[in-house]
């Protein structure tokens, strides 16, 4: 991390910027993930939402992530290869940048960028399969505190994934989450992008076909392709 290092005993949230980051004059997006690797897609949402404030948009890679569902295929990039990845994504584009978060969740996320940046307004972007996992119960003590803390801190906007498209609404249609409504909602990614997954590029290098269509051009040698 950075001049903001905890101690052993201090384990609260905490984002340390990978390079210079945001001065907070300008509203703020976290667009959290595992980049194995960045996609085209992490760069869509993160264009989509800047077309729309002229904010700032922070790639966040998280030192603890969370657990991997069973069966989940081996890695392609190690922690190392993965910040690099970040780094020449966000050097070559205006208003991108990257950060460390020193825990896996959302809501600590969120937290730790308005301790950081207590000036600017916050939001989260995620695509829907991280929606699902936002509202997953079995990642909280308490579901209903971890989503008010979330979104005191922080709008969520979301993409559909291809297959999704409902979701958004359908998550927010149960009552107990009824009032978080206005805090949540969609936003729109190019067509074809909502397909576009890490998952599916780590498949197409093993079978040696072609993943140039589905990264940015400058962690293709990173990758191996």
């Amino acid at each position: 991390m950075d001049d903001e290092r905890a101690s052993p005993d201090d384990d609260r949230p905490r984002l340390a910027p990978i390079g210079r980051g945001p001065d907070g004059d300008r509203p703020i997006a976290l667009l959290a993930g595992s980049f194995d690797p960045p996609t085209i897609a992490h760069v869509a949402l993160a264009e989509a939402w800047r077309a729309e404030t002229a904010g700032d948009v922070v790639l966040v890679y998280a030192d603890r992530t969370l657990p991997k569902r069973p069966g989940t295929e081996d890695p392609l990039l190690g922690d190392e290869a993965r910040l690099e990845a970040l780094r020449r994504v966000t050097a070559v584009r205006e208003g991108f940048h990257a950060a460390r978060a020193s825990h896996g969740l959302i809501v600590d996320q969120a937290e730790a960028a308005r301790a950081r940046w207590p000036g600017a307004r916050i939001t989260v972007l995620l695509g829907s399969d991280k929606a699902r996992q936002l509202f997953d119960p079995v990642w909280y003590e308490d579901l209903e505190r971890a989503l008010s803390r979330l979104f005191a801190a922080a709008d969520v906007r979301c993409a559909a994934r291809e297959g999704d498209e409902g979701l958004v609404g359908s998550i927010l249609s149960e009552p107990a989450l009824a009032r978080y409504r206005g805090r949540f909602t969609s936003i729109a990614v190019p067509a074809g992008i909502g397909a576009v997954a890490s998952s599916d590029v780590r498949r197409r290098l093993r079978a040696g076909r072609r993943v140039d269509d589905l990264v940015p051009p400058e962690v293709l040698s990173l990758i191996g392709a």
